[in-house]
């Protein structure tokens, strides 16, 4: 009888380890991850890119979000009236109200109005998992859901390892335009109150108007 030698048996072990390990991180890989959820709180630097009908310019803001307190919060440059100012958008959504407070070299100007748009926070009680992807080269969950009563594709890209928001792709199909909101500078954390205060000396002025 001819003795199998001790190197021979070891690489056979080595081979066996292999292709069970192998086999281990397919099965692993090719589950679907549970639900994401949507941050309690956060604040993030957001960049949202348009397309199709009527098509808007790109923004640039920091988003700070806080459920506890029920608040959002924009800070960037934004338009008013054909002229550029760095303004701070806060939504109060335990009262429906948000306030706009408008900034250029030596003027402010304050506004407030009846909240009218939504801000993109999914629920996800009807995504389907489609797989993983890459923003940004970081790997990412992706899931989707088609809304073919609406008319609307929600996709939604969440950082594999902190289950984090990277990506939410928006397409309006009957209005013929897209929404994608890109997120930079993550920071998952209760935000400060007075983040969503407005100084009384501004807030004085303020003024209810419809724009």
């Amino acid at each position: 009888k001819r003795q199998v030698s001790t190197q021979s048996t070891g690489k056979m072990r080595a081979t066996i380890i292999l292709v069970i390990s192998t086999i281990f991180v397919l099965s692993v890989l090719s589950q679907a991850p549970s639900t994401p959820t949507w941050p309690r709180y956060f604040s993030a630097s957001v960049v949202v890119h348009h397309e199709g009908f009527n098509r808007e310019p790109s923004r640039y803001f920091r988003w700070y979000y806080d459920s506890l307190q029920n608040k959002d919060r924009f800070d960037g440059v934004g338009e008013w009236h054909s002229e550029f100012y760095w303004h701070n958008r806060i939504f109060d959504h335990s009262i429906q109200r948000e306030w706009v407070v408008y900034h250029q070299p030596g003027t402010t100007v304050c506004a407030y109005r009846a909240i009218n748009s939504t801000l993109p926070k999914p629920n996800f009680a009807n995504f389907a998992y489609i797989g993983q992807a890459l923003v940004n080269y970081e790997p990412v969950y992706h899931w989707i859901e088609n809304d073919r009563t609406r008319g609307i594709v929600l996709q939604y890209f969440e950082s594999v390892k902190y289950r984090e928001p990277r990506r939410i792709d928006l397409s309006l199909e009957r209005e013929g335009r897209s929404e994608t909101w890109l997120f930079y500078e993550f920071d998952s954390c209760a935000q400060d109150p007075e983040l969503y205060e407005i100084p009384y000396i501004i807030r004085a002025t303020c003024n209810a108007i419809t724009f």
